[in-house]
């Protein structure tokens, strides 16, 4: 009787995750800090960011100022992914930005994708209940 609530807590905590919005920013964050930007532009982006995918519209014709340039192809990579993963996961996520990769996202940025997602620990810090995908 325990051992079977016990399995019933851990399919509920399986259940419970991330919006896709904050799994997207999330991604984007990681990647607007592997752009080597100062601390004071990393918020303007971060803000920018969370603009754009809360808007439902990364690709906005237009960017206001460098910052939200930065945040607009930030965000239609991760958003790429975040689409990608939730859809066939880890694998499914780093190919879809490879394909992409110069033609619909910036290919520096696909490249800092491919490098940050690699690694188990990333889509680990991803996942709400905390267990690896195999990348």
């Amino acid at each position: 009787m325990i051992h079977e609530r016990q399995e019933n807590l851990r399919t509920d905590a399986k259940a419970v995750g991330y919006s896709r919005e904050s799994r997207a920013s999330w991604i984007g964050s990681k990647l607007a800090q592997t752009t080597g930007i100062g601390i004071d532009q990393l918020d303007a982006v971060h803000n920018y960011m969370w603009l754009r995918i809360l808007q439902n519209n990364a690709a906005t014709p237009t960017a206001t100022n460098e910052a939200d340039h930065l945040a607009m192809h930030i965000v239609k990579l991760a958003l790429l992914a975040e689409t990608a993963a939730a859809d066939g996961g880890p694998k499914a996520a780093m190919a879809a930005v490879m394909e992409a990769s110069g033609t619909e996202v910036d290919p520096l940025l696909a490249q800092n994708f491919l490098r940050l997602a690699s690694s188990s620990i990333f889509w680990m810090a991803l996942d709400s209940a905390g267990s690896a995908r195999a990348a």
